[in-house]
């Protein structure tokens, strides 16, 4: 599998950890260069300096090799942005991360069918521990 994030974040990175531990490809797409000279050698994936949501940068990462775009920087604003230009761009799959719950319905307005609000799913994740249900869920020590 062949994924690219938009944006170097926390979930991006860690993200990225475990595609590379299962043999995955991965691109990181960054606009900041200090944010890429970090963590560059830390990393076993590619970096590809620019703005995730311009479609000349969507169209170095070749749409039709990859299997995912994830949309998930720190800006809910610019992975929404990112998700529609690539949508006009044919990604086979594009999933994207909204921390503020008010623009769910702009995400479903603008049909982008795979969205993740983190603090929720963790909070789901929570409840189902709590609650005796966690039989589906991971656990980590």
């Amino acid at each position: 599998m062949r994924a690219v994030f938009i944006g170097a974040s926390l979930l991006a990175r860690a993200t990225t950890e475990l595609l590379v531990e299962e043999g995955h490809e991965v691109v990181i797409v960054e606009k900041d260069l200090d944010v890429i000279e970090t963590y560059a050698d830390q990393y076993d994936c590619s970096f590809l300096h620019g703005d995730g949501s311009r479609p000349a940068v969507l169209e170095d990462v070749d749409p039709n090799s990859t299997d995912c775009l994830y949309c998930v920087s720190n800006d809910d604003t610019a992975n929404i942005l990112a998700a529609v230009v690539a949508k006009s761009m044919e990604f086979s799959k594009i999933v994207v991360r909204v921390e503020d719950r008010d623009l769910l319905p702009v995400c479903k307005q603008l049909s982008i069918e795979h969205v993740i609000v983190p603090d929720l799913k963790v909070a789901k994740d929570l409840i189902a521990f709590g609650c005796g249900d966690s039989d589906n869920l991971d656990t980590f020590t």
